[in-house]
């Protein structure tokens, strides 16, 4: 893999500018990764495909761990997603996702949606406590998108690139 190749991925997205000249550290505590996940560095994916609202499900802030309020506490981890809730609460979903992808879902600037896939192999759920709580959605796994490689971050290294 190098970078500006495409590939095809899912699950969890955020919002460039909170990636963004931030430590590994801090990404870890930004977006709800454990402590030393990113030390061995990441893998920063920017969306290219446009999402239609069947591609993705609103997933709240990263302090919801699984979308889940409170989710990473064993008691909660069978909760509502932040998707269910808004259903449960009376929003009309399909309205609320046709204006965030013509509103928020943007594919270039700080605002472009990417994904962070670290270098490290997943180790399971304790791997994703609450993260400090900026938007997440993710996207259906069984509908992949295409991203492009942005950067291949190494250890000790910062994103510090533009959004392009």
């Amino acid at each position: 893999m190098t970078i500006g190749t495409v590939e095809k991925a899912a699950g969890y997205i955020t919002q460039a500018k909170y990636v963004r000249m931030q430590s590994a550290s801090e990404l870890e505590r930004r977006l709800g990764f454990r402590n030393g996940r990113l030390t061995d560095g990441y893998k920063l994916l920017f969306l290219i495909d446009v999402l239609t609202p069947e591609d993705f499900e609103f997933r709240g802030y990263t302090q919801m761990s699984g979308g889940i309020e409170r989710g990473h506490l064993p008691a909660f981890a069978n909760g509502p997603t932040a998707e269910q809730r808004l259903v449960q609460d009376g929003f009309e979903l399909r309205r609320l996702k046709e204006k965030i992808c013509r509103e928020t879902f943007v594919y270039q600037g700080p605002d472009r949606l990417c994904k962070v896939v670290p270098h490290a192999g997943p180790l399971g759920v304790d791997d994703y406590p609450a993260g400090s709580g900026i938007p997440q959605w993710e996207i259906i796994r069984s509908r992949p998108k295409s991203f492009k490689v942005a950067d291949l971050i190494g250890p000790g290294r910062t994103y510090s690139g533009m959004y392009n």
